[in-house]
């Protein structure tokens, strides 16, 4: 059996380093604990977890709380898997093991976290998703325990550590580029109203509007499950004359190119989308999507080493607003208006 003294010899390192190293000791520089971590990689090094939670007082084992399945397309999104994956293993470099709560409801989401709580299968909780009136955040603060939401702030900003995307300056970043390619008449689609996430990327947009002097119009829901909503849509791009749209997510932006081209609208042809998140489902069929790639694996190891952080200090008050940088994907789902209607004069 492989020991902490076989893994310092490799690594070149006294054992007392290994074991910091394994705390996550701040004290040890990336550099040596790239090193160790790298050795007992090499030597197939498992840590003996029970003398470690003897030792140390914790489960080495993080519960990460998905959003509650309030619809059943929420979970279908890649982002929740891309980011599952990334914690994960980022999460394998520290020793560590995820445990996932779901529900249908932010009810039955404290349920669970209240449990694995009580049972004291967890040291933390990321958050997944950012409600006003969370009960699960109530529960969580309440008590004193570790957690970082990965969401826009919703409540609380001085107490916890928020890691997101600029929701509002992708919005408006979409505007400008919609604009630079000569559209004026652009509508924002969600598929969900109450989505703070939703909400942020609004206020983009109106702010991307009033800044270049262009109508806006309400928030516009794409739900599948309510013919009339859908009708009410349909009539709302016809009504207003909209060149372009800008959507939710990649997903629903699949689902409003079906619904367009049963309409006889083809995309870019007749209408542009832009959309987020730069998932698969971006290039499954033409016009592949022009959209925003939100940096999952940064928001995972991001919101990963900054629970590491408060566990280790064993204080929530390290509160942060930390954004993630994005990046705008161009592709084909984006006509320029301006290029046609030199090339038609």
């Amino acid at each position: 059996m492989v020991t902490i003294k076989d893994v310092a010899h490799k690594a070149g390192v006294n054992p007392s380093t290994v074991s910091r190293v394994l705390k996550d000791n701040k004290s040890i520089s990336e550099k040596t604990k790239e090193k160790v971590r790298k050795a007992m990689q090499e030597l197939g090094y498992v840590p003996n977890l029970a003398a470690q939670i003897l030792a140390s007082g914790l489960t080495h084992n993080i519960g990460l709380v998905f959003p509650p399945i309030t619809f059943t397309d929420r979970l279908s999104e890649p982002f929740f898997m891309q980011i599952l994956s990334t914690i994960t293993n980022e999460a394998k470099k520290y020793h560590f093991t995820i445990s996932i709560a779901t529900g249908n409801s932010v009810e039955a989401l404290e349920e669970q976290v209240k449990l694995m709580h009580l049972q004291k299968r967890v040291d933390g909780f990321i958050i997944l998703y950012s409600e006003l009136n969370d009960p699960v955040r109530h529960y969580l603060m309440a008590n004193k325990i570790p957690f970082v939401i990965v969401g826009a702030p919703e409540g609380d900003e001085n107490n916890i550590t928020y890691i997101d995307n600029d929701n509002q300056l992708m919005a408006k970043t979409a505007i400008n580029y919609l604009h630079n390619n000569g559209h004026k008449r652009i509508l924002f689609i969600t598929d969900d109203l109450q989505s703070e996430v939703a909400s942020e990327r609004y206020i983009g947009y109106l702010k991307g509007c009033m800044k270049l002097h262009l109508e806006s119009k309400p928030m516009l829901l794409f739900d599948r499950s309510d013919p009339i909503s859908v009708e009410e849509l349909t009539e709302t791009i016809f009504d207003f004359g909209a060149t372009a749209l800008i959507v939710i997510g990649d997903v629903l932006s699949v689902r409003m190119i079906q619904l367009l081209s049963y309409h006889g609208l083809k995309v870019p042809d007749d209408i542009s989308i832009i959309t987020f998140n730069n998932s698969t489902y971006c290039k499954l069929v033409h016009p592949y999507l022009t959209t925003f790639d939100i940096n999952v694996e940064n928001l995972g190891i991001t919101s990963f080493k900054q629970l590491m952080d408060i566990i280790s200090s064993k204080e929530q008050s390290l509160s942060q607003k930390i954004f993630v940088p994005f990046t705008l994907k161009i592709r084909e789902s984006v006509r320029n208006l301006k290029n046609s209607k030199k090339s038609s004069i």
